[in-house]
């Protein structure tokens, strides 16, 4: 007689349990692996778009533009039938747009670890807007867009006197980032940094928000003025110099 033949249900139970054992270890690892190729992109696209604001401004004898503060680069979100571009000039628009020339797509403006940006919860706007501002992943620091005090826009090529050491853009939470409130620096007064987006502050309960600011598994892409980008890890900004944003010589604000 043929003898039939299968499992045991303990020999099953073994399967399942060596099966599930193998899943926790090597899950975690492809979502490291999945996060790691996320960061090299990311770190890719913030060189590649440090190189562009060099190119601007040799074309503009060394002058960076006036950046507006927000994060839209056409007006889709009014469902319009003719579909407008953005300039600098238009409150809304995303300061990316002066660089798209350089450039030649948007898509070097997204992280592909961004899950939220600033989209003007406090206007009523909120996260089902929030595909509208896809391409608007990176911070830029506000001291390269006007040199406060010279009364005029920043100078890329001669204002910095220590390029490696001034913050071009990272990643970010905000499209534009005001070193008193939104830096990662602890500002004159402040008991820590990031205080516009911690919940209770200016703009309420935002939640994760400073976690998006540090969005690669607590280190934030950073470019810097000399073109080379790092990681500035999750800090409450005691450890991060002010004039990393300013680029004085010292930690004063201008």
């Amino acid at each position: 007689m043929k003898r039939k033949t299968g499992f045991t249900l303990i020999e099953l139970l073994v399967v399942i349990a060596v099966i599930a054992l193998l899943m926790s270890v090597l899950l975690p690892a492809l979502g490291r692996a999945r996060e790691q190729g996320k960061q090299t992109v990311c770190t890719a696209h913030s060189s590649s778009l440090a190189m562009c604001f060099r190119l601007y401004a040799e074309d503009y004898d060394g002058y960076l533009p006036p950046a507006p503060n927000n994060g839209l680069w056409d007006n889709a979100w009014e469902q319009p039938v003719i579909l407008k571009k953005y300039d600098l000039t238009d409150n809304k628009a995303y300061w990316g747009i002066a660089y798209e020339p350089y450039t030649k797509s948007n898509e070097i403006f997204h992280c592909p670890s961004h899950e939220r940006v600033d989209d003007w919860p406090e206007d009523g706007w909120g996260y089902p807007y929030q595909h509208f501002f896809e391409y608007c992943s990176y911070g830029l620091n506000s001291y390269v867009a006007w040199n406060s005090k010279k009364g005029r826009n920043f100078n890329f090529l001669n204002d910095p006197k220590r390029p490696a050491e001034m913050i071009l853009f990272q990643d970010h939470i905000e499209q534009k980032m005001e070193v008193r409130s939104d830096s990662f620096t602890v500002s004159a007064g402040a008991d820590i940094n990031l205080t516009q987006w911690r919940n209770g502050g200016t703009l309420g309960d935002f939640p994760n928000a400073v976690d998006e600011c540090f969005r690669h598994g607590d280190k934030s892409n950073t470019a810097w003025l000399d073109g080379h980008v790092s990681q500035i890890r999750k800090t409450t900004g005691h450890d991060v110099p002010r004039k990393w944003y300013t680029g004085l010589s010292t930690n004063e604000e201008w």
